[in-house]
């Protein structure tokens, strides 16, 4: 199985009402006002530290609508097993 390069487009996940992606071998969280859609990639870039968690800067464009960019940080995604 090979990785995916740094600028290579990610898919963007929703697990227990946690929307996250994968990248640099953690796992980031979008925010709770989060406008990115679960049906585009996204590309994705280390951004400095500021003393908490990791953050990355997540972008996602679509045809015809202006980039949209936000900051997301490191997290846990819950473990609850499947109903």
């Amino acid at each position: 199985m090979s990785m995916k390069t740094a600028s290579a487009p990610r898919r963007i996940y929703s697990r227990n009402d946690v929307t996250h992606v994968c990248f640099d071998g953690r796992t980031y969280g979008a925010p709770a006002s989060s406008k990115l859609s679960l049906d585009f990639p996204v590309t994705i870039e280390k951004a400095k530290s500021d003393g908490g968690k990791a953050r990355a800067l997540v972008t996602q464009s679509r045809t015809g609508v202006k980039a949209i960019t936000e900051t997301w940080r490191s997290i846990v995604v819950p473990q609850k097993p499947r109903a």
